[in-house]
């Protein structure tokens, strides 16, 4: 087998996206947004004569967790929940404080701040193209326990679409982040991000069918394990993210179960994996039975490609039988017999033939 762990781990730093501590513009995006809903939310409650609630703000997403990389698109995005020291017993209407925030953001970029169901959204533009949206998910309290509920819902949506979901965003950022430690925890983040290319690369329609970043984050935890060669000649392990790679996708592929679709009359392969916190839905619902079906043929068809790069024995070989799959960061080194040619070339004699013509000395 080829040991292309230098292109893996040099790919790795192509697509790794840095978190907030190491991005100042990002990190100053957010701190502006954090600063206009606080001084916002004490105007508007003043405003309507209410006790101004104390708010909390937690990073989520991939900047949370640390593994976040370099969209396909550039439209980067940025996770920040919102926390109000307030009971849902007292707002009924999920969306209310919801739109406060729409309201208090109305004019802070370009593009109007927009209610979807989890979240509020607020897109940054250049030359009308986004370049960043910062996704804020609303939380409030209840007065019968300690959990925290999220505001679900559009602005515009029926009652019985508009409610307060249990939710435990803290609890899933450790979920994630203690899941593995040391060198393992580096394998299983790359092993992460790599996946997280593959998805963009292999899926070029956008919504729901592409499988979501957070169920294959999910999954890692599980069914990651961390993979090592032993070298004889020095005695020592070295990392090895091929096998990493394509023993997480063969677990992966191996969750989907066959069922039966009545309308198209034929089987196909669903998956479900449950969040490990409140709500403990399905991190994969909002694919349909066809698009988890195309999702397993895609896991089948990449792991595919990896066993054949594991046969190989010339890195170059491998390196290019991977680099549809993972887009054209993944570099490829010359093949055996460019760096045999090269060498030929550089230790040959000079040619008797220059003789005569100048080129003797």
């Amino acid at each position: 087998m080829a040991d292309i762990q230098k292109q893996f781990e040099e790919f790795h730093d192509a697509i790794k996206l840095k978190r907030f501590k190491e991005n100042k513009e990002l990190r100053e995006k957010r701190d502006i947004i954090i600063g206009k809903i606080k001084s916002g939310i004490k105007t508007k409650f003043e405003e309507m004569e209410k006790d101004v609630p104390s708010l909390e703000f937690i990073d989520q997403g991939s900047y949370a967790v640390d593994l976040g990389i370099v969209p396909e698109d550039k439209d980067y995005d940025i996770d920040e929940g919102v926390i109000f020291d307030l009971y849902k017993e007292d707002y009924t209407d999920s969306v209310e404080l919801k739109k406060i925030i729409k309201d208090i953001l109305a004019n802070h970029t370009s593009t109007p701040p927009k209610i979807k169901n989890p979240c509020v959204t607020i897109t940054y533009s250049l030359d009308d193209e986004p370049i960043y949206h910062v996704d804020l998910p609303v939380y409030i309290k209840s007065k019968y326990d300690n959990d925290l509920y999220l505001a679900w819902g559009k602005e515009f949506a029926a009652n019985d679409k508009k409610y307060w979901d249990p939710a435990d965003p803290e609890g899933l950022n450790d979920h994630i982040s203690n899941s593995f430690t040391g060198d393992d925890k580096k394998q299983f983040k790359r092993i992460v991000r790599y996946m997280k290319k593959w998805k963009d690369i292999c899926f070029t329609s956008s919504g729901s069918s592409r499988p979501p970043s957070v169920g294959i984050t999910i999954a890692a935890v599980d069914l990651f394990s961390p993979r090592q060669t032993y070298n004889s000649l020095s005695g020592t392990y070295k990392y090895d993210d091929l096998t990493a790679l394509k023993d997480f996708v063969n677990n992966l592929k191996n969750k989907f179960v066959l069922v039966w679709d009545s309308e198209r009359e034929e089987y196909l392969r669903t998956i479900e994996y449950s969040l490990p916190v409140k709500p403990y839905s399905n991190v994969f619902s909002k694919m349909t039975k066809v698009q988890m079906n195309t999702f397993y043929q895609k896991l089948v068809t990449f792991e595919g490609a990896l066993a054949d790069a594991q046969s190989k024995s010339d890195p170059h070989d491998a390196c290019t039988v991977l680099s549809p799959y993972l887009g054209d960061k993944f570099p490829i080194p010359e093949s055996a017999q460019a760096r045999y040619q090269k060498v030929a070339l550089s230790s040959a004699p000079a040619s008797n033939s220059a003789k005569g013509f100048g080129y003797e000395n």
